[in-house]
């Protein structure tokens, strides 16, 4: 099977493409990789005149590797699969335990992993991922994902402990005063410490 030729057209469309899925503008991508913005307004058009030096940075904040700038192993689509996975079989044990990987993985890799929305039918584990997803954008100085940006905040509170067994008032009161204010703007009730940030 013949691979499709190498230009520096079709190289700056998937840096354009790619830039997009991870939700970033032109001028945010610039700021991460301390570059203008008209460096990344040229490198999306395809002049041929950028800095490689300048080029490769930009290729490895976007998440390609060499050789032949393979997306990484694209983990959000991985992590959005586990959660869907894990709430369908109602293993909300360790649903928790995957949203605790979920934002340690993603304060490592300076980004929300999530890019794209998970999609999963439970309400509350959607609006709690967005909620978390606007927390790791805040902690790595990211923009938040428009999935997350877009999400309504419930009329209810959403306490996912209570999906495992009956949370007291005087438990939900220490949760709420340890609660990041990201979550808290969606009415999301989980305490930072609980979202595995050691």
């Amino acid at each position: 099977m013949k691979s499709p030729s190498f230009t520096v057209a079709s190289l700056a469309d998937r840096i354009r493409t790619q830039r997009g899925v991870l939700g970033l503008t032109q001028a945010a991508l610039a700021n991460s990789v301390g570059v203008s913005r008209k460096f990344i307004v040229d490198l999306e058009s395809g002049k041929e005149t950028v800095a490689l030096g300048l080029v490769l940075r930009v290729l490895k904040r976007l998440g390609f590797e060499e050789p032949g700038l393979r997306i990484i192993n694209d983990r959000g689509s991985e992590i959005a699969e586990d959660f869907r996975e894990t709430l369908e079989a109602k293993d909300f044990e360790f649903a928790l335990r995957l949203i605790s990987e979920y934002s340690t993985e993603s304060l490592a890799e300076g980004r929300p992993l999530l890019a794209q929305s998970p999609e999963l039918e439970d309400s509350q584990y959607q609006v709690a991922l967005a909620a978390i997803t606007k927390w790791i954008a805040s902690q790595t100085n990211m923009p938040v994902p428009q999935w997350a940006a877009d999400i309504a905040r419930p009329s209810e509170p959403v306490f996912l402990s209570e999906k495992l067994y009956p949370v007291g008032e005087k438990m939900k009161e220490l949760i709420r005063a340890e609660t990041p204010p990201e979550l808290q703007e969606l009415n999301v009730w989980i305490r930072q410490r609980s979202l595995g940030t050691a």
